[in-house]
């Protein structure tokens, strides 16, 4: 059918984001409009906005959506199910990056929540998060976790503001691993949450290396919050070829270290 056509042409995982985008401002926004937006049937768009109120993300109204509460951003529980083989592979090489006695910084996204896994056979690596269920899957596999406490974004479980940012002010770790929503095609890591761009700011301040882990369908798209450029950054583990520029030497004259898996 229609709708079966044009999810071919547009990953379902794209329309949800583009979904959340357009009811940012707040208001009410219309099936019709939605689908106008997005190219896309109002069948597709319903069975959009069911799954993406079944995630907590918005709410259904007559002819519509509005977002929930302050759902500004898409949850964890959402990203986790996006590129979930491409974010294993990303984990793995990343838990590569890690020595036994090293002090690690972990910020709260869903891709590096997929290391943690890979980590349980060190006995002396001591973890800084502020990722709420990051700290707890650590906590698991008995690996000693500091979090840095903070006020709860409550779609995401990430902490943020002052009392995060004190913690992170009295470390020095080993190296940072974070990822984010999209970098573009020059290098430009971006998000959509600029509280969380802002703690992985000081996050690269208290580390001595920066591991960015990011898969490949994040390459290319943009959010409106910048984080930083690929070229301050020491290592980029992805899934997948990255363009040639994510390699050229920053002003410092390091150039990443790249690592495909």
């Amino acid at each position: 059918d229609q709708s079966a056509g044009e999810d071919a042409g547009m990953f379902e995982e794209e329309r949800h984001e583009q979904i959340v985008q357009l009811l940012k401002g707040g208001r009410m926004v219309s099936v019709g409009e939605i689908a106008k937006q997005l190219f896309v049937s109002e069948a597709t768009v319903r069975r959009d906005l069911t799954a993406l109120e079944r995630a907590g993300v918005l709410r259904r109204v007559y002819g519509g959506a509005v977002l929930t509460g302050a759902n500004r951003d898409v949850p964890l529980l959402m990203r986790e199910t996006e590129a979930q083989e491409a974010k294993q592979h990303i984990g793995r090489i990343a838990a590569g990056l890690v020595d036994e006695n090293d002090v690690i910084i972990l910020d709260a996204s869903s891709t590096v929540y997929s290391m943690i896994p890979y980590l349980k056979d060190f006995k002396n690596v001591v973890a800084i998060t502020s990722g709420l269920k990051t700290a707890l899957a650590l906590g698991e596999r008995h690996i000693k976790t500091y979090l840095t406490g903070g006020l709860m974004i409550d779609n995401s479980y990430s902490m943020i503001g002052g009392y995060a940012r004190d913690m992170l002010e009295t470390i020095n770790a080993d190296a940072v691993f974070f990822s984010c929503r999209g970098v573009s095609a020059d290098g430009r890591m971006t998000d959509s949450s600029v509280e969380e761009c802002e703690l992985r700011k000081l996050m690269f301040r208290h580390a001595k290396r920066r591991v960015l882990m990011a898969a490949h369908n994040k390459i290319g798209r943009d959010y409106f919050y910048v984080q930083g450029h690929v070229s301050e950054i020491d290592d980029i583990v992805s899934d997948g070829p990255l363009p040639a520029c994510f390699s050229q030497p920053g002003a410092d004259g390091r150039a990443p270290q790249i690592h495909i898996g």
